[in-house]
């Protein structure tokens, strides 16, 4: 992914039936090599679920999803958008971030699906954790030793958990955990770095605007993802859970010097 704009990296590509040998390899080499895929074709609810259980092996059920594991993203107002951990039922912007960061093993994948686009405003940013920890081995070791300190944050509320933000899986693989609102805290040997953290966020955020049934298939633990603010009726559907089988993804994603991603 290169800055500002969605490139080629972010792949139009239809989600097939399961029957379809050839598009689900597409859609799982793009999402080894990329961390992200756009998908066409959800429309409705039904295509959604059917999508996120071909992806997903199980789906997981969240705090605000519906029987099908499904959430409905959309503007609940201020007295429920305006509490911190309901941020995404608002019509406000949303920094980049891993979703479920307080979990001891956040789900591997998010499925973003667009049922209605809002009036203004609303483009998805996705920002590359392994374009960020580039930046960040760039910057040095010290940064690198603060920011991959096993209490290098604190995420969540009282029931939350320490964790690194970059987490060294040995094999030069990485997870990336990340957010910064009042949901998480840094350690005193990490908040100097914030500032180059920020940065580097920045310069390797891209945005999509989706349309009405196009979806983010994202790499959880290693893409970042938020929202710009919007006007009008917005609707997305999201999902969340462990990746299928079939996609054959290693854990966490390969160094910036590593061949592969």
């Amino acid at each position: 992914m290169s800055s500002n704009t969605a490139t080629g990296n972010v792949v139009p590509s239809t989600l097939p039936d399961v029957g379809d040998g050839h598009v689900p390899r597409v859609v799982a080499e793009r999402l080894r090599k990329h961390g992200v895929v756009l998908l066409d074709g959800l429309h409705g609810r039904d295509e959604v679920r059917a999508a996120a259980e071909l992806l997903m092996d199980p789906v997981t059920r969240h705090r605000d999803s519906g029987p099908d594991g499904l959430t409905a993203l959309r503007d609940l107002g201020a007295s429920i958008a305006g509490r911190s951990t309901f941020a995404g039922l608002g019509r406000g912007a949303l920094a980049p971030h891993t979703d479920c960061t307080q979990a001891q093993d956040p789900p591997r994948l998010l499925l973003l699906a667009c049922q209605q686009e809002g009036a203004v405003g609303g483009s998805s940013m996705l920002v590359d954790g392994r374009q960020v920890l580039g930046d960040v081995l760039r910057l040095g070791s010290e940064v690198l030793a603060a920011l991959s300190a096993p209490r290098a944050a604190y995420f969540g509320d009282a029931d939350g958990r320490f964790g690194p933000v970059l987490e060294p899986l040995g094999d030069d693989r990485w997870h990336l955990r990340y957010r910064e609102d009042a949901l998480a805290r840094f350690s005193p040997d990490a908040v100097p770095h914030l500032p180059a953290l920020r940065e580097a966020v920045r310069r390797n955020t891209v945005t999509v605007r989706l349309r009405t049934g196009q979806a983010l298939l994202v790499d959880n633990h290693r893409v970042l993802h938020g929202r710009s603010a919007f006007t009008g009726e917005r609707l997305m559907l999201r999902a969340l859970g462990a990746a299928a089988g079939w996609l054959e993804l290693e854990p966490g994603f390969a160094a910036p010097s590593s061949s592969t991603a």
